[in-house]
């Protein structure tokens, strides 16, 4: 919980912008007395038990208004203080300012939270003990940040997590409102998977209270992807996925349902579509911990790709996961070169063309045939060879314009264009127009996607005709002539010098070997964009190269690959387009 300080009035927010502060008048009276003008602190909301332990349940009834109890904010760090930016600053730095802030500060609601040196294993065993849910760790070290991030750990001790509820069933005996609770995670592809029911936990008044909010949610069908046939249909209430509970369980049986789990509240500060199943952090390493994609077991799910995005390795690998289908159309049949970045998208980053040693199921290795004098080339087999490679920490998929069957004849023609400094992002749209323009005056039809980085990727696709040599040496000549005839915005020599305040359309990825970013590949760049195909009628609402990232590309997977729909039917031999501006080749 967030809360802001400027001058008498105080604002407390959820990790999700939400103002509750009207629901914590105590605790917003309390933060008027800090001895600072202008602030901003990060903690804890928790109600106290009777013995002085936190208690979810206190919590929640007192949210909903069916009981009373007293709120207390545990202040744990302090981004801003007295107008000061301190999120660059270590925690150690931080949490020194936090308690001088707090040191004349009485107010029951408001309090430091308690730092301690000890072993985490040690700790851990004895907040279990006194019947805590788990400890925080934070780095000494780490700068603030607003995500979870490596250097932010929670240690549980039991299974506790939130579950998106899909229906509910009847009471049975004296039992009144409800008799359990059907829960689910969504899985990697998407769909909202059964983890079983939840019956215990529950007051008269929480029974009821629910029951009358299910009832308003009331669904004709099972929401639930029934892979396994184990939903119990008979007698439940189906309701919309859209309320969520908080639930603690003492493990995952090997059916990937909870054992013996046990309500403690709802949740409306977490949206149900970011439900998944979470994985407790070993106590004693953190760096051992592993998690599961379908059948592929993630190590070190936590660690950041990205420290701009907090994209995770897992996040990465979900992603993969999710969006296989709909890569596969574009990856089929193709050699694929895959960068990896082994320490995120700040580290070394490196091309790979060969399996090597590595063993990947769902990769292939090709003939040795076509590529004499090389290690056998790569190509995806299947989706799952996706998610094997982000494991692997590959986070790129580059492939080449032609495909296996007949490798020395590409079927595409790629022109990326790549704006050099000082290039505004509407000059890039209106090239894209511009080589539009020029490409379907020779005849051709040309097709758009998003880079996922800086510019966009303009392809063709072609009859295969022509060898690499013939079909790069057009492209040369397309981009020549674009140079040549709009100067002021073009240019045919790459390198920043040369494309400084213009496009550099480069031809260079029609040569042999070369390779281009698949559509729906992320980019290992700040931000972990997504290269996405597009209709050229979108161009003028995309604002930017990676205008879909990792992070918000669900929404357009429900398009896919509808915009090219007519990419197959629409190759043509590029002799005509070779006549009209004048290319001679001998190759045909």
């Amino acid at each position: 919980m967030l809360a802001r300080k400027q001058g008498e009035k105080v604002n407390l927010f959820t990790r999700n912008g939400k103002n509750w502060t009207d629901r914590m008048p105590a605790i917003a009276a309390a933060l008027q007395t800090l001895p600072v003008q202008e602030c901003w602190l990060d903690g804890e909301v928790v109600a106290l038990d009777d013995n002085g332990a936190p208690d979810f349940q206190r919590l929640q009834n007192a949210f909903d208004g069916s009981a009373e109890a007293e709120l207390v904010y545990f202040a744990f760090d302090l981004p801003f203080g007295d107008g000061e930016d301190l999120r660059d600053d270590e925690w150690s730095v931080r949490r020194a300012r936090l308690a001088a802030l707090m040191d004349d500060v009485h107010a029951q609601a408001l309090r430091l939270s308690e730092t301690f040196d000890a072993a985490p294993a040690d700790l851990l065993a004895s907040a279990c003990s006194l019947g805590f849910e788990g400890i925080i760790g934070k780095r000494r070290s780490a700068s603030y940040a607003s995500r979870r991030s490596a250097d932010w750990i929670k240690l549980k001790c039991q299974q506790r997590q939130e579950f998106v509820i899909g229906g509910y069933t009847d009471p049975k005996g004296s039992r009144k409102g409800i008799g359990s609770l059907l829960l689910g995670v969504h899985g990697p592809e998407g769909t909202l998977d059964y983890v079983g029911n939840v019956g215990s936990g529950f007051s008269e008044a929480t029974l009821a209270r629910l029951h009358a909010l299910l009832v308003r949610q009331h669904a004709k069908g099972a929401p639930f992807h029934d892979a396994a046939g184990s939903i119990p249909y008979r007698g439940v209430h189906w309701v919309k996925p859209t309320l969520v509970a908080e639930v603690s369980f003492m493990a995952w049986t090997k059916d990937g349902h909870l054992r013996h789990p046990v309500f403690h509240g709802l949740r409306d500060d977490k949206p149900a579509s970011e439900i998944r199943r979470e994985l407790p952090m070993s106590a004693k390493s953190s760096s051992s911990s592993s998690s599961m994609v379908g059948q592929v077991q993630v190590s070190h799910p936590e660690r950041v790709m990205d420290p701009e995005s907090g994209v995770t390795k897992l996040d990465i690998v979900r992603y993969y996961a999710t969006v296989g289908p709909l890569m596969m159309e574009h990856l089929a049949a193709r050699p694929v070169a895959l960068m990896r970045a082994p320490e995120g998208v700040d580290g070394e980053r490196f091309f790979q063309k060969h399996l090597a040693t590595l063993d990947m199921p769902g990769m292939r290795q090709l003939d040795p045939a076509l590529d004499p004098g090389h290690a056998p080339l790569v190509e995806v087999a299947e989706p799952q060879g996706l998610v094997e490679a982000a494991q692997m920490n590959v986070v790129e998929f580059h492939t080449w314009n032609a495909k296996k069957d007949r490798i020395e004849r590409p079927d595409r023609m790629t022109l990326d264009l790549d704006p050099g400094e000082g290039v505004a992002w509407q000059n890039v749209q209106e090239g894209a127009l511009l080589v539009k323009t020029m490409l379907e005056e020779l005849g051709l039809v040309p097709f758009l996607k998003t880079s996922g980085g800086k510019g966009l990727h303009v392809v063709v696709p072609i009859q295969r005709r022509h060898d690499w040599g013939a079909v790069k040496g057009f492209s040369k000549h397309i981009v020549q002539h674009l140079a040549d005839t709009i100067p002021e915005r073009f240019v045919a020599k790459s390198g920043p010098q040369n494309r400084k305040g213009k496009i550099f359309v480069d031809y260079l990825r029609n040569g042999r070997g070369a390779t281009t970013v698949s559509a729906w590949s992320a980019r290992a760049r700040a931000g972990v964009g997504v290269s996405v195909p597009l209709a050229w009628k979108e161009l003028d609402r995309v604002t930017s190269g990676s205008h879909w990232s990792v992070r918000n590309i669900d929404e357009r997977l429900r398009v896919g690959n509808s915009v090219w729909d007519a990419y197959a039917r629409s190759a043509l031999s590029l002799s005509g387009a070779m006549k009209l501006l004048g290319y001679a080749t001998k190759q045909e």
